[in-house]
């Protein structure tokens, strides 16, 4: 029997595509290094995936353990975004950035909104220079067709959430009882979890 089976053939490429990366051919890039980005590379090495801790974009150094930013930019293919959103984090992520990844990266945000240009993400996501993205949070919040270039369903490999990540039974829970500590210590006279 000649020629190639029906599964090494280019009707089978069309109809599935290229075959997905395994886990250990994956880099994970964390950027914002607080708790969730800790668990996310906790995860992600579990997983057995290449994690890359991302430095802060405006850093002159890069500190132990972390990598330049525009090198994680450069060497991820998934990148989980959950850095605050301040002066120096907004539209960390855009076009420039867009054009550095893998043509296949995987953006997803659970961070803060504006630390991703949506402009530049939707650009991106039509263009193919990234593989997908997805989102639980929006520059605009709430999010409506009017004020969220994102809820066009035209957009290409986007998931959207409405904030809704943190939703969970064991986060009230947790919410709950770090509220009635916060308020014994503040009674008592010993503030804790203070910030300035």
């Amino acid at each position: 029997m000649g020629g190639v089976t029906w599964s090494q053939g280019p009707a089978f490429k069309k109809l599935l595509g290229d075959p997905p990366r395994t886990n250990s051919e994956e880099t994970l890039v964390v950027i914002g290094y607080g708790a969730i980005g800790q668990r996310m590379q906790a995860i992600g090495t579990a997983l057995g995936m290449r994690v890359l801790v991302a430095e802060r974009k405006d850093s002159d150094t890069v500190r132990e353990g972390r990598v330049s930013f525009s090198q994680a930019i450069g060497e991820g293919t998934i990148f989980m975004a959950a850095a605050p959103l301040d002066d120096t984090t907004r539209h960390m992520l855009g076009t420039s950035e867009f054009e550095a990844m893998d043509s296949t990266a995987l953006l997803v945000n659970v961070g803060r909104s504006g630390i991703v240009d949506e402009k530049a993400l939707v650009a991106a996501l039509q263009g193919g220079q990234i593989g997908g993205a997805a989102t639980d949070v929006f520059e605009t919040e709430p999010a409506t067709r009017e004020n969220c270039i994102l809820l066009d369903p035209s957009i290409p490999n986007l998931v959207l959430s409405p904030h809704i990540a943190w939703h969970s039974s064991k986060t009230f829970i947790g919410t709950n009882a770090v509220s009635k500590a916060n308020l014994e210590a503040f009674v008592a006279g010993s503030p804790i979890n203070v910030v300035d």
